[in-house]
């Protein structure tokens, strides 16, 4: 153990010596006022893990609301910890939704931290988010502080005394009160094991479901909501399409008008009521590429440059693949280092070259994002039209670079979130005579430990991303000459709401009071709403109520106001969590029937003895002791009552041997127990180890204590199923002698199933020695089904019986079946086939195996099944998959999707769908049938042509005269057993032809120094005119001393539009242009040319001069420098401030426009302790001029710099939180004094 760990247990355990009369508290809790406080220093935790701990106990980390408190902490901390360590409380920071304010709350309690309450260590930044206060020693003692919730502290409970019930109580369970042999039959309220999924449609598929199940006895009736304000049931009656079987929501060919809603469950039986997840029913789509091509991508030899991928509309997100020229040539960055592929949709290359000429080619590919899935496993892809790249020759370069490129560090998805693969780039410009080297590193901690880098260490994905990970990451290029380049990036984290730790079934005593606290995590943070039976609760005094954000406590618990099912819910911008449990009030006599006192009991003269006394009653019952009839006082010398009950007789001597009783007595009744103690000078166990039921994955304790001769050594040894438990090489199994109610015993921790068994406590002195044992039975999932297999499908048409036996229900009864199945040609990608309830699921009658029939598999695939089941605790591991089965070759069954068309040259009609997958081919040979026919036209007949293999599209010739007309097309597949159905007939247009209206009207004028704006009167949008649909309108457009050749420079100007503007000339000249139409199929006729003067520059000079002094009242005067203008350069109008946080990029900059050429000076409004970048330039009807160097100022003025460390000031400042000014400040002089003494 740590010498820290260890010296505080000591500690702890003088604290406690000290404090053992007071039983208002439980053994090792400490007492102030009306809270009971545990300081847990001997296991540091996360801040998660602190909040989990102290929710285990029922109890929350402390909340500090008044000075009296805080002293008690201080001063104990002060006294106890010599090591001087962090102490984790409840308070978290959090920033008020849009405002740039912070606030913190009490997380134990729900409400705000006092200001008035001034607490903190001297220099503590409390403009941060997300940050845990903390005490920690300061110059004036301890006080709070701020620390990242990722590191690992001890950490300070908090609970009540009127519930401290809820720590020295055992967990109370269902039959708390009753006398059962199966729990199963007892009586309990809805609790979700599978919670709906949003889903993302895609194509048309023939059902769409969504699905909920819920464990609760007896079994739940499900209705579904959807709509806005999920008010409009779903029901048969709203039409036909749907159909709710159980939890389950089926609808009939779903399409995004009827369907696309939000959509919740709610299970109910008669004890209450509890709500789902709201989960997204959406539509995929992705668009089509424009038939129009990309203008080219021009480079210089040797310089670096980025293609990017045309435009494309898509929903939800999309991801990028390249080829070069046809598909024989995929782009491989794993082989052609020098090229990147980046999901923003670019190819980049470090270098290029004149080997790099030619056509790209990008193809996207519809994906989900974010808490969509995609609900096909074939998603539609398109491939766009070539982009040409355009090498220029120049000389070769020197080793240059390496330059990290603007775009980049890049992260992906946008925005990441917790639970995602977050993805980071990085790439960097420069010649590639030798090869660049990528390194990645996480200011101020270590990588995450599930980092990887891929793609020549360009590509740091995090997988399964959690709220830890964030922080500012730093990508490095570098190469062996010492040429190096970096960039830094932090990485902030979106995160729907989770919980820590679930609500928990609660099982309280009638008058008592309960707290129950909403443990989840969210970023931002989410508000919290609080439902009884599915309703909203708030305070309600008349009810004992009180609601104060993620608390709710409930006063004066009455089974008639209070008894149901109650849940917490916590929702943000990214979604909403639910957490579901049960409260019942209980109110009844004392009873001993499950465990009465042990009728006989052996005491060793001059040991110690305890008498166990468990009753069960609600409320607690008042416990007294009597000896032979007369009452025992408990005064702490011989007798000792301890909190929960029990009867230490302390130094037995002859004279204790008797007949004592326990009385257990509450509002409703009075019972009691006896047990007949004699005394021997032999070793005997007193109190033993009882039968305990635990749930997988938790702690087991199973108590054991002797009483025996002091004067002997004694020794416990335990056993599992008869064999020696050797607790120092089995780290699950610790023997302990301060357990629960300061009882020896054996702790058994992350409690798996094959722990499950009988364990024997072995009390041995060199006397004698005594045994007692118990049974530990781990309730949790189910076990794995086993015997899974396939019956014989000789005589079935595309299903298949699979069979199965169901493994041990492990303490809740199984509730849901899912059969999942994986095809010949994806072994390892395991798709959902089937799920059912137990009860709805035949039994084989020779057999006795479940049996359920899986439909819908394709003729010509092999296939293989597996079965998991599910109860109130989770899912089982899947069973061993079947052996593969084999369904006979036969036509295809699924018709060619995404059928669609159009574009080509003119007379040309393009027909084109998504081929199938392998494993829906169905046979050998495949091949596509097209068909097309004119559209609305009556008689026309049917033409179709038949492709064999692999195709995605044909090209059919209609004739010139047909250009831009609709036609009917399906498209069919085919094999060598025969033709499939036909896909849904689409209306397509055939090609367009190029437009014969030229623009007219064509007028222009100077826009700014190196930009004209032109306007035109729009083609007409007929058939005959536009021969096709107008993209928009290209101006060509060259100096008057060029001559217009088919190179000169052009922009396009999306849309059907009468105006626009190109860039890029020089100015005050005179410039050339004319305007045409295009469509589809290329650019019309050119208009008339019309002669456009620039106007003069812009200023090419800048105040050379900046000062900046504070002005007070939040605010601070800027002073500059007038310029003087040159010729051809336009006349000052005013100037430009443009201003913005450091840390931040020049592109978030403000502008702040003053429209006076004589003005010097202005004042800005700024935050304080915000440090700002500025610069000045002047404006004109030339446009913004250049703009003076960038300079740094806070409210209290103009900050001096160096220069070297102006360009680290990026890095300094990417952190979450944001330095205090008077820091960055001495940095600076450090630096300035650094430079000057070297």
């Amino acid at each position: 153990m740590d010498p820290s760990c260890l010296l505080f247990h000591l500690l702890s355990l003088i604290v406690y010596a000290t404090a053992q009369t007071v039983f208002n508290c439980p053994n090792h809790w400490l007492q102030n006022g009306q809270y009971c406080f545990l300081f847990e220093g001997d296991k540091p935790g996360t801040y998660e893990q602190a909040r989990l701990g102290c929710s285990d106990h029922g109890s929350a980390l402390a909340s500090i609301e008044d000075r009296p408190l805080h002293n008690y902490i201080r001063n104990w901390l002060e006294m106890n910890d010599p090591f001087m360590r962090t102490w984790y409380t409840s308070g978290l920071s959090e920033r008020v939704s849009s405002m740039q304010d912070i606030r913190f709350i009490w997380k134990g309690t729900g409400s705000k931290v006092s200001t008035a309450l001034d607490v903190w260590n001297k220099g503590v930044n409390r403009n941060t988010t997300d940050g845990v206060i903390a005490y920690s020693l300061g110059e004036m003692g301890y006080g709070w502080s701020l620390v990242p919730p990722d590191e690992k502290h001890p950490y300070i409970c908090q609970v009540a005394t009127a519930e401290a019930y809820r720590i020295v109580q055992d967990d109370r369970d269902y039959d708390y009160g009753m006398v059962v042999s199966d729990l199963n039959v007892l009586m309990r309220g809805p609790h979700f094991t599978l919670q709906p999924v949003s889903t993302v449609v895609v194509g048309n598929p023939t059902e769409a479901v969504i699905e909920c199940v819920a464990d609760s006895n007896p079994p739940p009736s499900y209705r579904w909501y959807r709509g806005k304000y999920l008010d409009e049931e779903v029901t048969a009656e709203l039409t036909s399409r749907y159909t709710i079987t159980n939890g389950k929501l089926s609808i009939e060919k779903p399409t995004e008008n009827m369907d696309a809603n939000s959509y919740r469950c709610i299970a109910e039986n008669r004890l209450g009521k509890v709500i789902s997840n709201e989960v997204q029913l959406s539509f995929g789509a992705l668009g089509e590429f424009s038939n129009v091509p990309d203008a080219a991508v021009n480079a210089k030899a040797y310089d670096g440059v980025a293609i990017e991928c045309s435009k494309i509309t898509f929903k939800p997100a999309v991801k990028y693949n390249w080829f070069k020229e046809n598909t024989n040539t995929f782009v491989r960055p794993k082989f052609q280092t020098y090229l990147f592929m980046s999901q923003n949709g670019k190819l980049y290359f470090s270098e290029v070259t004149r080997a790099d000429e030619g056509k790209y080619h990008c193809i996207a590919i519809l994906t989900g994002v974010n808490r969509y899935t995609i609900g096909t496993s074939q998603p539609p892809t398109r491939m766009s039209l070539p982009i040409q790249l355009v090498v220029h020759d120049q000389p070769p370069k020197s080793d240059w670079g390496p330059e990290i490129q603007d775009d980049f560090i890049a992260v992906f998805p946008q925005p990441p979130l917790k639970g995602q693969d977050v993805r980071l780039e990085c790439f960097a410009y420069g010649s590639s005579n030798t090869p660049f080297f990528y390194s990645w590193r996480r200011e101020g901690k270590p990588m995450p430990e599930r980092a990887t880098l891929t793609d020549h260490r360009r590509v740091l994905t995090i997988p399964d991303a959690t709220l830890e990970d964030q922080g500012t990451y730093t990508c490095i290029a570098s190469r062996s000459t010492n040429q190096r380049d970096s960039k830094s990036y932090y990485l902030s984290l979106g995160a729907s709401p989770y919980f820590i730790s679930k609500l928990k079934d609660q099982h309280v005593d009638v008058n008592s009071q309960l707290t129950w606290r909403c443990d989840a995590r969210a970023n931002p943070p989410g508000t919290y709403t609080w439902y009884k039976n599915s309703q909203p609760v708030n305070s309600d005094l008349s009810k004992g109520i009180t609601v104060s954000g993620n608390v709710m406590r409930i006063d004066r618990l009455d089974p008639k106001k209070h008894d149901g099912m109650y849940q917490c819910g916590s929702k943000n911008n990214y979604g909403m969590s639910l957490s579901e449990a049960q409260l019942r009030v209980l109110a009844f006599p004392p009873s001993f029937v499950k465990h009465p006192l042990r009728s006989k009991l052996k005491a060793a003269i001059r040991g110690n003895a305890t008498i166990v006394c468990k009753p069960e009653g609600a409320p607690d019952p008042v416990i007294t002791w009597f000896k032979n009839g007369a009452p025992i006082s408990g005064d702490g010398n011989h007798f000792l009552i301890l909190p929960n009950g029990n009867l230490v007789i302390q130094g037995v001597e002859t004279q204790d041997a008797g007949q004592y009783t326990c009385k257990a007595e509450n509002e409703f009744g009075v019972a009691q127990s006896s047990s007949s103690v004699s005394t021997a000078a032999s070793t005997s166990i007193t109190v033993a180890p009882s039968s305990t039921r635990v749930p997988v994955n938790s702690t087991a304790f199973l108590g054991c204590l002797a009483s025996y001769d002091p004067l002997m050594d004694l020794v416990y040894s335990w056993y599992f199923n008869g064999k020696l438990l050797n607790t120092l090489r089995l780290p699950d199994f610790r023997k302990t002698s301060r357990g629960p109610g300061n009882m020896g015993g054996l702790y058994i921790l992350n409690v798996d199933f094959y722990y499950a068994g009988y364990y024997e406590c072995v009390a041995r002195t060199p006397l004698n020695e005594d045994r007692r044992g118990a049974w530990l039975t781990v309730i949790g999932p189910p076990s794995e089904p086993t015997g899974c297999l396939v019956h014989d499908t000789s005589d079935k048409n595309g299903s298949a019986d699979v069979m199965w036996t169901a493994g041990a229900e492990n303490g809740r009864p199984i509730n849901l079946f899912i059969v999942e199945m994986a095809n010949a040609f994806d072994k390892d990608n395991w798709a959902k086939a089937f799920s059912d309830m137990p009860n709805r699921i035949p039994t084989d009658q020779i057999s006795l195996k479940k049996l359920a029939t899986i439909t819908g598999l394709l003729p010509g695939n092999g296939y293989r099944f597996r079965v998991l089941a599910a109860n109130h605790f989770g899912y089982s591991i899947p069973s061993v998959p079947s052996t593969w089965i084999y369904m006979p070759s036969a036509p295809p069954t699924i018709p060619p999707r995404d059928v669609n068309g159009g574009g080509g040259s003119v007379g040309d009609l393009t027909i084109t769908w998504t081929p199938l997958e392998l494993y829906e081919e169905s046979g050998s040979n495949i091949g596509y049938k097209a068909y097309w026919r004119r559209y609305e036209v009556e008689n026309a007949l049917w033409e179709g042509k038949e492709l064999k293999g692999y195709h995605d599209h044909h090209v059919t010739f209609v004739g010139d005269e047909n250009y831009f007309l609709e036609y009917e097309v399906k498209v069919q597949a085919f094999n060598s057993m025969g033709s499939g159905p036909n896909s849904s007939i689409v209306v397509v247009f055939s090609a367009e032809d190029l437009p014969i209206a030229a623009v007219t009207d064509v007028r222009g004028d100077g826009f700014n120094g190196t930009a004209n704006e032109v306007t035109w009167t729009e083609v007409p949008s007929t058939r005959e005119m536009a021969r096709g649909i107008i993209l928009g309108y290209q101006i060509n457009y060259w100096h008057e001393d060029d001559i217009a050749t088919t190179w000169k420079e052009f922009i396009r100007v999306e849309g059907h539009v009468s105006e626009g503007i190109y860039i890029g000339i020089m100015s005050d000249s005179n410039y050339i242009c004319e305007v045409r139409a295009y469509n589809s199929a290329g650019l019309g006729p050119r208009s008339e040319t019309m002669l456009i003067e620039s106007k003069h520059a812009p200023a090419q000079t800048y105040p050379e001069e900046v000062r900046v002094y504070s002005a007070g009242h939040g605010q601070v005067l800027v002073w500059w420098r007038g310029i003087h203008i040159l010729q051809p350069e336009a006349n000052v109008h005013g100037f430009v401030l443009y201003f913005w946080p450091a840390n931040e990029h020049y592109r978030s900059a403000c502008e702040m426009v003053i429209h006076d050429h004589h003005a010097h000076e202005t004042h800005l409004t700024v935050d304080p302790g915000v440090i700002y970048a500025l610069r000045v330039g002047a404006y004109s009807e030339g446009g913004y001029g250049k703009k003076s160097p960038t300079m740094y100022f806070t409210l209290e003025g103009q900050v001096t710099i160096d220069a070297s460390f102006a360009k680290e000031i990026d890095v300094f400042l990417a952190s979450a939180t944001a330095p205090s000014v008077s820091l960055l400040l001495v940095c600076a002089c450090v630096m300035t004094f650094m430079a000057d003494f070297l």
